[in-house]
């Protein structure tokens, strides 16, 4: 029975349900806000060896809560005083299925355990009809007590959420999120 229920769907029709009937200040119910894809990732600065086991828990770290493969770009590396030092940005990509899992895992798993001085939203209007909301949880310890991983130990850089939201105002947004338990 539960294979057959085609999850994604099922959220996206149940948060146009909510937004339809409990806030009734939408003027047009075909632009309702969609989400369209998740970023994750980790920006490591300074870094100073590729052989360094702390390195692979940012990508052991993917697979582990969110199932999917990471890979690191933006790869620069600065010379000064004979040390090298690496600035690498460590990155997933969320598209269609695993959207409302994902973002479904960490509302109810992870924001609630954060204390609000560990987590810092920026809402960026990218062009008219999209939105890209960032979250920076700054506190990686939430993680550890999920699963207690001697490789999850070794996190230190906070861990950035980016949703990109399409729809027609801000407004309906912030109501889409809301039915996520999400209050900006």
């Amino acid at each position: 029975m539960l294979n057959t229920i085609d999850y994604p769907l099922n959220y996206i029709f149940l948060s146009r349900f909510l937004l339809m009937h409990k806030f009734n200040l939408l003027k047009n119910n075909f632009t309702i806000p969609s989400l369209k894809k998740i970023v994750l990732f980790f920006f490591l600065k300074d870094f100073d060896d590729f052989n360094d086991p702390k390195f692979y828990n940012y990508f052991y770290f993917f697979k582990f809560f969110f199932g999917k493969k990471a890979f690191f770009l933006g790869y620069k590396s600065f010379f000064d005083l004979g040390k090298t030092t690496y600035t690498i940005k460590v990155q997933c990509f969320l598209n269609k299925e695993d959207i409302y899992s994902s973002l479904l895992f960490l509302v109810n798993d992870v924001f609630p355990l954060l204390d609000p001085l560990y987590l810092d939203t920026k809402v960026n209007e990218r062009t008219r009809f999209l939105i890209s909301i960032l979250f920076k949880i700054k506190d990686m310890n939430v993680f550890v007590e999920k699963k207690t991983s001697v490789g999850l130990f070794y996190l230190r850089d906070p861990f950035n959420i980016q949703l990109f939201i399409f729809g027609c105002d801000s407004l309906s947004i912030k109501f889409l999120l809301q039915c996520f338990k999400i209050f900006l």
